[in-house]
């Protein structure tokens, strides 16, 4: 697979365009607005949901991860660094790569 694009967004307008989804396995999870959490943890129940999901439905996938400067926010799931995954309404666009920098 070749990458075509490399896009770097703010994590405001990340959540306006691709709309994460609220964990509904946890409802103490982080990154609440005020509508609940939507960050899935590495582990456990969570882990399993997003596993299920990302074989469905990949792009839909995200992953929180300490960045090489700063933590980050890329699509697809990995391992490496992660810290947890979000899952969103809208996937990510095929063979583009994201940065979503966190403030």
């Amino acid at each position: 697979m070749e990458l075509q694009d490399l896009i770097k967004i703010s994590i405001e307008d990340w959540h306006k365009e691709y709309k994460p989804v609220i964990n509904h396995v946890n409802p103490d999870a982080s990154f609440d607005d005020g509508n609940g959490g939507t960050m899935f943890e590495t582990y456990g129940p969570e882990l399993e949901f997003v596993l299920d999901v990302a074989k469905k439905t990949p792009l839909h996938v995200w992953t929180y991860m300490d960045g090489k400067n700063y933590p980050l926010i890329c699509e697809g799931y990995h391992l490496v660094n992660r810290i947890g995954y979000f899952l969103t309404t809208k996937p990510a666009k095929p063979n583009t790569q994201y940065e979503i920098h966190l403030p």
